[in-house]
């Protein structure tokens, strides 16, 4: 009786909350906004930057000019696996989406989640501009020149599919840890699609394995700090007959 009564009290009078991410959304707003249009402004520096490769570049040339640890890969473009890619980026969009679904707090978080997306998004698309480093494919001499002299044929750096993947993945698996946390069957749903998707887009010759590599860490990194700036502060309560503990996150 003494337990009940001591419960009754807490839950009336102390503010508890779920809450993973705390929103103001006005600011979230200029955020994403402007990472919005950075975004979309890549659309049109991009084509005034990158030029086609001349009939002399192709035939110049060479697999001595990529660094030794990325030279063991196949050169040679599958369509199929290039598809997969992006099933399994799919896997885990949808599953990290489907983890942080909560009725109450559902806006902020998807508020939290496109500026994740939208941050690493532009960033990326600027790295790809100003390196300019040529996919695999290109190096392969039964891909036609055509092929070779499109635009997106020197985006290899870094890889956006995987910077999406595992964005994706830390956040779902930060906003899962937060509530409920560690779980491995959760970690491996998660972060195996987003390493299957980073391996697929190496072995259709869309990427290095080091763009794959940095793709995995700034989209991770990314979706990290981001999370951090929106954590909120939660008092959790446990209880059971013997005892009642609470507990405040700093």
């Amino acid at each position: 009786m003494k337990t009940i009564i001591i419960l009754f009290f807490i839950f009336i009078f102390l503010p508890l909350s779920a809450q993973t991410f705390e929103v103001n959304k006005l600011k979230s707003f200029f955020f994403i906004s402007s990472a919005l249009a950075i975004d979309l402004s890549n659309n049109y520096f991009d084509r005034q930057v990158i030029e086609p490769f001349s009939e002399e570049e192709i035939s110049n040339l060479s697999k001595d000019d990529i660094p030794f640890f990325d030279r063991w890969i196949s050169f040679s473009p599958d369509a199929k696996l290039k598809d997969w890619s992006d099933y399994s980026v799919y896997l885990t969009i949808g599953s990290t989406i489907y983890l942080v679904y909560d009725e109450e707090y559902i806006l902020d978080n998807l508020i939290v989640y496109s500026e994740i997306l939208i941050t690493q998004s532009a960033i990326a698309k600027w790295i790809k501009t100003i390196t300019r480093r040529k996919r695999p494919f290109v190096y392969d001499n039964d891909v036609s020149p055509g092929k070779k002299q499109a635009r997106n044929s020197q985006h290899s750096f870094y890889a956006m599919h995987s910077s999406t993947a595992f964005a994706s993945a830390t956040f779902g698996y930060y906003y899962y840890y937060d509530n409920y946390g560690a779980n491995l069957p959760i970690a491996v749903l998660l972060f195996g699609s987003a390493t299957v998707t980073a391996a697929l887009r190496v072995a259709s010759a869309q990427h290095f394995p080091s763009d794959a590599v940095m793709g995995a860490i700034i989209g991770s990194g990314i979706s990290y700090f981001i999370c951090k700036y929106h954590h909120s502060e939660k008092i959790s309560v446990n209880f059971n007959f013997e005892s009642i503990d609470l507990s405040y996150r700093f």
